[in-house]
């Protein structure tokens, strides 16, 4: 147990350190270690291991595993000329280091605890963005998994001070969903089935999960209700005297109910958010098992026998978090440990890797049992752990011909093939098409300016006593009431539209609602905050980008996948190629269709990849010679040189236009006058360039052809 939790919450920010990075001595070793374990099983099944791959396909499946994209020219061409002994490990170190790891490893996350940008409920206070944004936090401190699944569990506050409740706010309302998410994120155990009746295929109970989801169903995801109570003491006060009759008709007049929804309109920004109640779990009325009945309540409970120890003063949930993560749980660290080995070889020691029973046995017991015990030497740090884990001789192995089934165990003799994932193929084509892709960030100043708007309207809302509230919500009620009868008459044209099946009135209706919608949230936050407030950064959802002209001319809607709104909407790019739905967790694919086939032949990066300052028709502009050309083709798309065979088949392919050398550039004549001849410069040089640039559309279709090889798509 880390000496962290036994300390007061207040402390916990000063008290933790993470592990220091490895020495490559000590990397060396662990590796050697699980070398070993490996070759022991080769040996006892008769496992024939292949060769070893070359040095272009080695970077370009570090690259993919670790930057989640191919190399660009400039990269794959470094490597193979790097003469060193060290040059694998240099690789390793600068990409682990690199803010494409860091995107890459957003991504996995954002698989595994399904973020959404737009939330549920929480999306009118962009509580997704903010979720979001905290999860990058934790990747780019480079937060240990156990901590962070603390944080994640223990979570509560609103979504600027902590947003990690996040992960609340994403089952808002579902409170025993949410513990059937966490056993399989966390666990590896699949619960769900026994929400409503006992596992028909493993043994859990439904007492089981409902003494489980005790321990965080107490976890409710609205606040302000302190604001209300408020609210309703001022209004039982004023009341006072009043006869019932009279109290109720004053209750249902139009005014009261014009005034209720301007307070709720005023508190809206402070709803969303977890806070820790003493709410009790009840079993549900139709509850049929002898150990227990029907609506009564449940004493919380975890589902292993690794003891859950209570301190004096300690809430159950931060218990029960410190029990999840505890190295002693007999899950926790074997399942964070065999999903990174799923990560770097493309199948887990145990399949599926969040569905483990009691009689589930790994491949190679040994190697899940080594790897546990190294991922609490390394302090559950993911970067060192995968660290080790590419330095391991069966990585750098040909990937068999086979795909193994579930069933059939697989001894890792190398990596699987697998296809990239939605987010490695387009971010791949985003390095071909943007320069320094890995650097072009959505603009984070945008997301503090939102944490401290927030904390702003907390802070006035707060302050202000009940008096002052009603006053400002009478305000408010009268200032909105023009936009109120719009927002009616919209809904009432909206209905009529939906009954009549006519799309086109619906998306307008939808979008003048939401009009009104914003005027009507910009009159209340600006009776409270004054009239200089920003209120688009209070309920703006949307992604913020920092205009910068190093990107100007270039498209403003392709930046890395961990960039873009996640997930994607449904026929982006992403979702076509098989990105998580964020529904479930780990809910990608990788499955060809045809939709792919024509978005690859008609989408998004056409247009962007031959564009002429892209990286990829600067590298080809670079070079003059047709074989100059396709080799840079064959480096930037596959990452490797071409075959004197596909040289010969690429060269008969092009036309006689693509053979004929550029004109060099002119000396300017000497008639023509000096000021002039500035001009004359640069129309050669445009002229120039134009011929450069149509001399390149002739490889346009051999780009083409190579991005819809199986070679660009799959990891070899």
């Amino acid at each position: 147990m880390k000496p962290y939790f036994f300390l007061p919450i207040f402390l916990l920010p000063l008290a933790i350190t993470f592990s220091d990075q490895l020495s490559s001595k000590a990397i060396r070793a662990e590796a050697v270690a699980i070398d070993q374990i490996l070759k022991d099983a080769h040996k006892q099944h008769k496992v024939k291991v292949p060769e070893k791959i070359d040095d272009a396909l080695l970077a370009r499946r570090l690259y993919l595993k670790i930057a989640g994209r191919i190399p660009t020219h400039e990269e794959i061409t470094s490597y193979l000329a790097n003469r060193s002994e060290s040059k694998k490990d240099q690789l390793v170190n600068e990409l682990i280091g690199s803010s494409a790891y860091k995107s890459q490893m957003f991504n996995w996350w954002a698989d595994l605890l399904r973020l959404k940008t737009r939330m549920r409920g929480g999306n009118q206070i962009g509580a997704g963005q903010l979720y979001v944004h905290w999860v990058k936090e934790q990747i780019d401190k480079n937060v240990p998994f156990d901590q962070m699944a603390f944080e994640l569990i223990t979570a509560e506050g609103y979504p600027w001070e902590n947003g990690a409740v996040g992960y609340y706010l994403r089952d808002a309302g579902m409170p025993l969903d949410n513990m059937s998410n966490t056993t399989q994120v966390f666990l590896g155990t699949q619960m769900v089935c026994a929400q409503c009746h006992n596992h028909p295929f493993d043994r859990w109970t439904q007492m089981d999960y409902y003494q489980m989801a005790s321990y965080t169903y107490g976890i409710n995801s609205s606040r302000g209700g302190d604001l209300q109570s408020k609210i309703k003491k001022y209004f039982e006060k004023k009341h006072q005297g009043l006869s019932y009759k009279d109290k109720k008709k004053k209750l249902q007049s139009k005014e009261s109910a014009a005034l209720r929804r301007s307070i709720q309109e005023m508190l809206r920004p402070l709803r969303y958010g977890a806070t820790h109640t003493g709410r009790k779990l009840t079993l549900p009325h139709d509850y049929q098992y002898d150990d227990g009945k029907p609506k009564s309540a449940v004493t919380a409970s975890p589902i292993f026998d690794n003891e859950l120890k209570t301190t004096s003063g300690e809430s159950k949930v931060h218990a029960y978090g410190k029990w999840m993560i505890d190295p002693e749980n007999p899950r926790f660290t074997k399942v964070i440990a065999n999903r990174m080995w799923t990560k770097v070889f493309g199948r887990g020691l145990v399949e599926p890797v969040d569905d483990w029973r009691d009689n589930t046995k790994a491949s190679i017991p040994a190697l899940l049992e080594h790897l546990e015990k190294l991922m609490v030497q390394v302090d559950y740090d993911l970067s060192e752990f995968q660290r080790i884990l590419f330095q391991v001789t069966a990585f750098e192995n040909s990937s068999p011909s086979f795909a193994p089934n579930v069933e059939t165990p697989y001894y890792f003799e190398a990596p699987l093939l697998e296809r990239m994932s939605a987010e490695q193929i387009w971010d791949s084509f985003v390095s071909l098409s943007i320069p320094d892709s890995d650097e072009r960030k959505q603009h984070s100043e945008a997301i503090n300016q939102r944490l401290d708007r927030f904390q702003e309207y907390q802070d006035t809302m707060y302050s202000l006593d009940e008096e002052k509230l009603v006053k400002l919500a009478r305000k408010g009620s009268k200032a909105s009431k023009e936009i109120n009868n719009q927002m009616e008459d919209l809904q009432k044209q909206l209905r009529e539209a939906q009954a009549a099946d006519d799309r086109e009135a619906i998306s307008r209706l939808r979008r003048q609602y939401g009009q009104a919608r914003n005027q009507q949230r910009t009159v209340f936050a600006k009776l409270v905050m004054g009239p200089d407030f920003e209120v688009r950064s209070l309920y703006g959802t949307g992604n913020s980008y920092k205009k910068n002209d190093r990107w100007k001319g270039f498209s403003s809607q392709i930046y890395r996948a961990s960039e873009l709104q996640t997930p994607a909407n449904p026929g982006h790019f992403l979702q076509e190629f098989g990105q998580s739905d964020r529904e479930v967790a780990d809910n990608s694919n990788r499955d060809a269709s045809v939709p792919q086939a024509l978005t690859l032949l008609n989408g998004t990066f056409y247009g962007a990849l031959f564009n002429k300052h892209s990286p990829l028709m600067k590298k080809l502009t670079q070079v003059k010679k047709p074989e100059a050309k396709i080799d840079v083709l064959f480096l930037s798309i596959l990452n490797r040189k071409p075959t004197n065979e596909e040289i010969k088949a690429c060269m008969d392919e092009l036309s006689p236009n693509a053979l004929l050398p550029i004109l060099v550039a002119q000396k300017i004549p000497n008639r023509i006058p000096k000021d002039k001849r500035k001009a004359y410069q640069k129309n050669i040089e445009k002229s120039l360039a134009n011929a450069q640039f149509n001399q390149n559309r002739e490889y346009f279709a051999l780009a083409w052809s190579l991005f819809n090889t199986r070679q660009f798509s799959f990891i070899q």
